[in-house]
């Protein structure tokens, strides 16, 4: 058999083992696959909705999954009201848990962590608290059920009997229930005056504050400067230890230059304002101070039956180093245009802690995010890749020359020249020779003119290597 039929012969064998090794990997994998690329995604792997793992679960299987886990906590549950020396244990009906639109939530957010959402309905509520013989002109019921859906919300199995008395709206005790402090500068002039003239304001019940009206009242004008970002980076950090509810906040784009990352604010007379809502029945003041070079805002009034608490999470982003190349630059020479400074994706959540001290809300208020501020180096462009060097046993160079040589001198196993097969090498040099020769010199002529078309013969583009030229 010929050398050519022997080569054929294996390459044939050899297609036809990876096509047998193909067909039968699919047939045992291919359903899997399949629903992989055309079926419904999967959850992300530790995915947690409450309490339950729904890890690599498809939507439909995590929607079963929770609707079983709700309907056995709804029957197992030991959650009940308390007032006085009377105990009622909560029916199950009471909660309306929402599957679809929680499982909707973190398929579309892609995130690993979402609380199971449930609606309390309030009509049977009321009607529990008015059979404990709770007046409901003095009873928070927004606070109870807020805590009702919290415990509903991670399917809460332990023996919980909620004392009503902590949940009454109203209450004759003022008391200081958080204090903020906001670093400025000693020269500031404007703060201090706005200070002096606001002292306190007072948040009514159901009250919606606006920040630029509070300023406008103490002639506040729109020129004012970025120092009265220090008024809703203070009000802001008293927000995330009460159950006041955040309206309207904005940021800059930059790490603030008043208050922490994830806790300040911004504000100016035009367009951008600073709102929040009480919804208690209870009025509150903020007492407003300057002292030397900041400003301390403190929140006095009733005290809430529920414990509120903030967290910042603070990821860190690495900056890149851009590289920009310049004819003006040799050798190792370089110059730093711009240092690197990092960036930061801040998300802020607040906390609710029962008396108990469980806690049963995590929610999500807002996210920051500062970009990054690239470092830039110019340096001299590179050099183009050297041709590898040829060496023989020794480490001496051989040349191409040298190298052609010793194949073309190659011997038969009678020690004779291979005389032919130099012949034919030759004669087949000398006839595609000239053929190269004319196609290397169109070539030639092709690329200068393409290089006197674009005028960019030198700037040649090394592969690997990206860089920006001086100018751009």
């Amino acid at each position: 058999m010929s050398e050519v039929a022997r080569r054929g012969l294996v390459k044939t064998a050899g297609l036809i083992v990876v096509s047998t090794i193909f067909i039968s990997t699919f047939s045992i994998f291919g359903t899997s696959s399949y629903q992989k690329v055309f079926g419904e995604d999967t959850l992300p792997e530790n995915s947690l909705i409450g309490s339950v793992s729904v890890s690599g679960l498809q939507p439909a299987e995590a929607k079963a999954k929770i609707e079983s886990e709700m309907e056995t906590w709804k029957t197992t549950q030991l959650l009940s009201l308390q007032h006085d020396s009377e105990n009622i244990k909560l029916p199950g009906e009471l909660w309306n848990f929402q599957v679809n639109e929680t499982v909707e939530t973190m398929t579309a957010s892609n995130t690993e962590e979402v609380p199971l959402l449930v609606t309390i309905d309030t009509e049977v509520l009321a009607e529990l608290t008015a059979e404990l013989g709770v007046n409901p002109e003095l009873f928070s019921l927004p606070l109870l059920s807020e805590v009702l859906s919290g415990y509903a919300a991670t399917l809460e199995r332990d023996e919980i009997p909620i004392d009503l008395a902590n949940y009454y709206a109203k209450s004759d005790s003022m008391e200081q229930l958080a204090e903020s402090k906001v670093k400025g500068t000693s020269d500031l002039i404007l703060v201090p005056k706005v200070v002096d003239t606001i002292k306190n304001v007072t948040i009514e019940p159901e009250q919606t504050f606006s920040l630029q009206e509070l300023l406008r009242e103490a002639n506040v004008t729109d020129k004012a400067t970025d120092s009265l970002n220090l008024f809703p980076s203070a009000i802001l950090e008293i927000l995330l230890y009460t159950n006041f509810e955040l309206i309207e906040r904005h940021t800059s784009l930059d790490l603030p230059v008043y208050g922490e990352p994830g806790l300040n604010g911004v504000i100016n007379m035009t367009n951008q304002d600073f709102k929040f809502y009480n919804p208690n029945q209870s009025s509150y003041n903020l007492e407003f101070k300057w002292e030397k070079d900041s400003i301390v805002v403190t929140l006095v009034g009733p005290s809430f039956p529920l414990t509120y608490q903030p967290i910042v999470n603070k990821e860190k982003l690495d900056p890149d180093t851009i590289i920009q190349y310049s004819e003006a630059f040799s050798g190792n020479e370089k110059a730093i245009i711009q240092e690197g400074t990092d960036g930061y994706l801040i998300t802020t959540f607040r906390e609710t802690i029962d008396q108990d001290q469980r806690v049963i809300n995590k929610e999500k208020l807002f996210e920051d995010f500062y970009s990054p501020i690239h470092r830039i180096e110019k340096k001299a462009y590179p050099e183009p890749p050297s041709d590898p060097i040829t060496t023989d046993e020794d480490g001496n160079p051989v040349s191409e020359t040298d190298s052609e040589g010793t194949d073309e001198s190659q011997t038969d196993g009678n020690g004779s020249s291979n005389d032919g097969s130099s012949t034919n090498s030759s004669q087949t040099d000398a006839t595609t020779g000239g053929k190269d020769s004319e196609d290397s010199d169109k070539n030639s002529e092709g690329s200068k003119e393409n290089e006197e078309q674009t005028g960019e013969g030198n700037d040649e583009v090394i592969k690997g290597l990206e860089y920006q030229k001086e100018g751009e």
